[in-house]
């Protein structure tokens, strides 16, 4: 029996027709070039660092789009990138037509959302020194910036790293945890009128430690979503939610605090018991935090999921079942704020270990690999990659790798609100999707604005009946009818309150 986790809002049984899961190494292609995403300047002059990237369908025509933030060194640079998916394979940086091109010149993050709930994703863009951007979806694809009229003003004083988006109060509208160097991070509480309150200090999460990222999660499976916040020299911080708005630091009493250098963390459920675990990177080691109920975690990081060295810094990691067989694997993206340093490494999994891969079609070289954004961009069941290299000084692209993986059956699923009001978020941001095989746990992912909303892909055996269960913090999930195909089945689960 697998271990029950909150409450089961809505399950969805569907036939597979195909062969079962078998393990292979997975296989990569580098398709920048021809797919028009290098996000590339010339060898000359001042250099554009990138920064992030995160997919998303923006203008829901059912693929992943692209959004690049750089850092670039000059204002008469171009500046950060959307790409949209044209849907043969290609795409189009449409930035300027779409009502983006004037943003900031020191980009380091961006999250989809939809803060509105108004069913299309809008764009948080994070910026290091000046003032934070939040793009509204005009639905016709284009946005319009709504920061000053959504008193999302982020103060100059703040050095912003990062941002996560959760619905932390369960009133249905996402809310904002901005991570800062030097100055307090803040949370912002969405109104729900297109407006947003600040409420940090208040809900004692204020945290003044040098922040690089944060990730919500319902790591204790009791209803409301708690709070992991990365920091660069000291201790990390875990934020235990109340329920009503306020919040308790445990990260110790749960053995997480975790005193390296930090650069950013990812809740997965790795093992698939039900309960959500921890992957924290670093400079010269990274942990992994199984889950082991009554809010305790264990490191059980060892051999290449730890990454130890004096000269490894990772930067971000990107997880997913990257050889379709049927559990979760991570690429951690390695490199140096100044020259190259390792390479970045791909980790496939079995039985909970973790080896790396070699001759992939990644790149093995060091290079200055700063973030990744995972996606399924080709619609074919196996996850893809967009690398976002530093560019300096080797003024290196970025890269996108196609998987060619070609799993004969897979399931994905979309979760898309249905009706307006309710606790339920637009965009499906804080829940969790899991699959099961009978009584046995085959798929679960925690969907979240870090790089990739609203899809989630699994691998699934052949001729069986599975269950799709749509877990959140609060309210009803409902399904739509599910299509089943011989080599694929995708389905959009309606969520209703």
């Amino acid at each position: 029996m697998i271990k029950r986790a909150s409450t089961i809002l809505h399950g969805v049984s569907a036939v597979f027709l195909a062969t079962g899961l078998a393990w292979a190494q997975p296989s990569f292609t580098d398709v920048t070039s021809s797919a028009g995403v290098a996000n590339s300047v010339p060898s000359t002059g001042a250099p554009r660092v990138g920064t992030g990237a995160a997919w998303g369908d923006y203008d829901d025509d059912g693929d992943l789009d692209l959004y690049v933030t750089n850092w670039a060194s000059s204002v008469s640079q171009s500046l950060n990138r959307l790409y949209r998916n044209n849907g043969n394979g290609t795409f189009s940086d449409v930035a300027s037509s779409a009502g983006m091109g004037s943003v900031a010149r020191n980009s380091v993050a961006a999250n989809w959302i939809d803060y509105d709930n108004d069913g299309d994703l809008d764009v948080y863009v994070v910026n290091f020194f000046e003032q934070d951007q939040l793009y509204q979806n005009n639905g016709n694809g284009t946005f319009t910036r709504v920061t000053g009229s959504a008193d999302v003003n982020v103060i100059r004083q703040g050095d912003e790293t990062n941002a996560a988006w959760g619905d932390y109060d369960g009133d249905g509208y996402l809310d904002i945890y901005v991570c800062k160097r030097r100055f307090r991070n803040t949370l912002y509480h969405n109104n729900g009128n297109g407006t947003f309150s600040e409420v940090g200090e208040s809900a004692g999460v204020a945290d003044n430690r040098d922040s690089e990222a944060a990730a919500w999660a319902d790591y204790d499976a009791d209803g409301d979503v708690d709070l992991y916040v990365v920091n660069r020299e000291q201790n990390n911080a875990l934020y235990k939610n109340d329920g009503n708005g306020n919040f308790t630091e445990v990260a110790c009493e749960a053995s997480i605090d975790n005193t390296d250098i930090g650069r950013g963390a990812a809740w997965v459920d790795y093992d698939l018991d039900g309960d959500l675990d921890l992957y924290v990177v670093n400079v010269g080691g990274n942990a992994l935090y199984r889950n082991d109920g009554n809010d305790t975690f264990v490191n059980v990081a060892d051999g290449d999921i730890k990454n130890t060295g004096s000269s490894w810094i990772s930067w971000t990691s990107s997880w997913a079942d990257y050889d379709t067989d049927g559990d979760l694997d991570v690429f951690v993206t390695n490199g140096a704020e100044s020259e190259s340093g390792q390479a970045s490494a791909l980790l496939t999994q079995s039985n909970g270990t973790f080896t790396e891969e070699t001759g992939t079609g990644l790149s093995a070289s060091p290079t200055n690999a700063i973030a990744s954004a995972a996606g399924d961009y080709d619609g074919d069941g196996d996850v893809d990659l967009y690398v976002v290299n530093s560019q300096f000084p080797s003024f290196e692209a970025s890269t996108l790798y196609r998987n060619d993986s070609d799993p004969t059956t897979y399931l994905t699923v979309r979760l898309r609100r249905q009706t307006t009001g309710g606790d339920l978020s637009a965009d499906g941001i804080g829940l969790r999707v899991r699959v099961l095989d009978g009584d046995t746990l085959i798929g679960h992912h925690v969907m979240s604005s870090a790089e990739n909303v609203q899809e989630a892909v699994f691998a699934v055996p052949a001729a069986v009946t599975v269950r799709v269960e749509v877990i959140g913090p609060t309210g009803r999930v409902t399904g739509s009818d599910v299509e089943v195909g011989t080599v694929q089945l995708t389905t959009v689960v309606g969520l209703t309150d």
